[in-house]
């Protein structure tokens, strides 16, 4: 290109960035043109809620009574069978309290991580915090040891047992 038309092309990129920023300051308002876009989404989910809410509302009343209902029938013989629920209820305890010890599967997959084994011990309810026995396993340099397969765990065991378990090769 010749310097004449390279000082062309200069002087149109000048004027078009001007042109450019006299819009975005004077003409341009982005709030306006966002909130017209928020204000006809908001009252169509509005609308769409409150038909909802109406017919939640409806389901509830019609339950509660329904549960009234259910309360006023039932209330008096749950007197008499009280007495008899409780003796019950008794013998089962004794019978959970014997046995309390709780055997369970966990499964560790192919590239699992511990944290993997920990939430398992933890929604199964072995283990009171995961973060607490996959750090146990991180400060004793058993975490990479853990190897996939399928182990047998109780609830008595403590996390040094739990521990020994995952690593074992089936």
């Amino acid at each position: 290109m010749s310097k004449p038309a390279l000082r062309y092309l200069a002087l149109g990129f000048l004027i078009s960035a001007i042109v450019l920023v006299g819009y975005r300051l004077f003409l341009y308002d982005p709030a306006t043109v966002a909130s017209e876009d928020k204000s006809t989404e908001e009252t169509a989910v509005t609308k769409e809620e409150s038909s909802y809410k109406e017919k939640y509302e409806a389901l509830l009343a019609e339950t509660e009574i329904a549960d009234l209902e259910k309360e006023a029938v039932t209330s008096e013989p749950e007197i008499v069978e009280e007495t008899e629920t409780s003796e019950a209820a008794e013998n089962t305890e004794s019978k959970a309290s014997e046995s309390s010890v709780k055997e369970i599967t966990v499964i560790i997959n192919d590239g699992d991580p511990s944290s993997v084994a920990s939430q398992q011990l933890k929604g199964q309810g072995l283990i009171e915090d995961a973060l607490d026995f996959d750090g146990f396993l991180e400060d004793n340099n058993y975490a990479a040891l853990i190897r996939p397969g399928s182990y047998e765990v109780s609830s008595d065991m403590d996390y040094n047992q739990l521990a020994k378990v995952l690593m074992d090769n089936n």
